[in-house]
């Protein structure tokens, strides 16, 4: 588990500055140092950098659907 966490900081640290100061990645950072020194849990980490990985992709919006007329008949 060491391995991965350890891979999980290298690859945090070859981001761009930028990225890194980025709230998602600061959260991520803190808690795998944690997750590292024993003082959190490692499922937190996973969580966390699933979180920060997960901002960065690509979610396009899902088409909207023309909506419905109705006449209403008296």
């Amino acid at each position: 588990m060491a391995r991965t966490l350890r891979e999980a900081a290298n690859y945090i640290l070859s981001l761009p500055g930028h990225i890194q100061k980025q709230r998602e990645w600061q959260t991520a950072i803190e808690i795998l140092i944690g997750a590292a020194e024993d003082r959190d849990f490692r499922l937190h980490a996973w969580i966390a950098m699933k979180q920060a990985l997960g901002k960065d992709a690509l979610h396009p919006e899902p088409p909207k659907k023309r909506a419905k007329s109705y006449k209403t008949i008296r």
